[in-house]
């Protein structure tokens, strides 16, 4: 028989362990993910997506590149304000 202890988890472990939860949780957990539209998760993801690439862009003074990624944040936004849902990327309503 094989026993499984139940101690609390060091901190260094909680820590890595919160943060492989943040990674692998869906697109802004603390919303009711599987309520949302597929439009409306697929926006979301584009825009996060877009805001990486803006700032590596910007990190390789890649101008251009940043511009076309803030071009894809805008109409992301803009998709996310006709569904009433700029909460998801972070602007209060």
């Amino acid at each position: 028989m094989t026993t499984i202890l139940t101690a609390p988890l060091p901190s260094a472990a909680a820590v890595a362990l919160a943060r492989l939860e943040r990674a692998f949780a869906p697109v802004h957990d603390m919303h009711s993910y599987s309520r949302m539209t597929p439009e409306v998760r697929r926006a979301v993801i584009r825009f996060e997506n877009a805001s990486s690439r803006c700032q590596a862009a910007s990190a390789a003074s890649d101008f251009d590149g940043c511009l076309a990624a803030q071009d894809e944040m805008a109409m992301c936004r803009c998709q996310l304000e006709k569904a009433g849902r700029l909460d998801l990327i972070g602007v209060a309503a």
